[in-house]
């Protein structure tokens, strides 16, 4: 199996912390390692050598990536020169791996700043979808997990008859899928037992993959094959770029997987997860005693409860008192005050920054 890492996302919804320059990726978050270091140790036991591993990257943040991870090879990594959208960025994927890879090599293609609980049942995981794709090559596996909390952000598998098990991971067929849900929808989904939640991850043959792409976006499959040919010559960058903004901004889901006849989810029971996209969720995973607070860096409380307070000022001391339940996230680049159920509208303000012209905090 190969693992692609895709780093190429910028997390809006954790500004300031998560900028263009420095997003969310090759911070530490949570934890003391960035949340890209977490990903390459979670993934590295699952291949035979470092060389099995990918990174798909923004051509922005490609020298943030040879210094986080200096072991991944320049040959390994998948540069985009803009984002683009999932859709276009597997794609292109897929057309750099067609060119080193046998067209049998299962490939899994998955996030760079996701949490999961339990490392050793994500390789079992993989591993039971790996053994699942080597018989069954007509289907895309995808890892789900069973919610535990409404959240209207993600998609929803409706689970279908079980096409594979070993030990607490399954594979099970996708009866029916839910694209962002409403609030009550959610509620349903989850108080059913019979949906889970899409991790964003996938697993698939590369040659099933790749004659999806040309039959489904057959245009998208075109330029991104012409951009890895002119990837070898150092001189084509401003024609990979012109080239890459010329495709259209697809989701993975829109562009492929919402459209294919075998689509089925590999789940465990003991993994928990989250993609740690939003403020709130860091909070409620990292904090698990609401009387208490979930504080980084020069923090002071004082009768407040069930904030998260980060602070990136080596020499300020950020003090919260007779406050509960807001996200407070100082750095040189921003201040961000927010209700923590509303935590999830600084997209909105990020674009209202950007509409006052004050581009260079983001």
């Amino acid at each position: 199996m190969k693992l692609v890492i895709r780093a190429g996302g910028t997390g809006t919804r954790l500004w300031p912390m998560s900028r263009q320059a420095y997003p969310k990726q090759f911070q530490a978050i949570v934890g003391e390692s960035s949340m890209i270091e977490v990903t390459y140790e979670r993934i590295l036991p699952l291949v035979a050598a470092t060389s099995d591993v990918f990174v798909s990257v923004n051509q922005t943040n490609l020298a943030i990536l040879k210094k986080t991870l200096p072991q991944i090879s320049s040959d390994n990594i998948i540069i985009e020169t803009e984002s683009r959208n999932t859709g276009p960025a597997m794609c292109l994927e897929v057309c750099f791996l067609s060119t080193v890879c046998d067209e049998g090599e299962v490939i899994a293609s998955v996030p760079s700043d996701d949490f999961i609980s339990d490392a050793e049942a994500f390789g079992r995981l993989l591993k039971l979808s790996e053994d699942f794709l080597q018989d069954r090559p007509e289907y895309i596996v995808t890892p789900a997990v069973r919610p535990v909390y409404v959240d209207t952000g993600y998609s929803y598998f409706k689970a279908g008859e079980s096409l594979a098990s070993l030990g607490l991971e399954q594979i099970m067929d996708v009866a029916q899928v839910a694209e962002k849900p409403s609030e009550e929808d959610c509620q349903r989904f989850i108080a059913s037992g019979e949906y889970y939640c899409h991790t964003g991850m996938y697993i698939w043959r590369l040659g099933y993959i790749k004659k999806l792409f040309k039959d489904l976006q057959s245009e998208m499959t075109k330029i991104c094959e012409q951009i890895v040919v002119l990837m070898k010559d150092t001189d084509k960058k401003e024609e990979i770029a012109k080239l890459y903004a010329s495709l259209e901004k697809l989701s993975i889901e829109s562009a492929i997987t919402d459209k294919v006849p075998k689509l089925a989810m590999s789940i465990s029971t003991s993994l928990g997860w989250s993609d740690l996209g939003k403020w709130h969720i860091i909070k409620r995973i990292l904090l698990a005693d609401t009387t208490k607070n979930l504080t980084k860096g020069r923090v002071i409380t004082n009768k407040a409860s069930n904030n998260l307070i980060y602070n990136a000022n080596e020499k300020k001391v950020v003090v919260v008192n007779g406050l509960d339940n807001v996200i407070v996230v100082d750095t040189p680049e921003g201040l961000f005050i927010s209700a923590s159920a509303s935590s999830a509208e600084v997209k909105d303000c990020v674009a209202k920054i950007k509409d006052e012209g004050w581009g260079e905090v983001l």
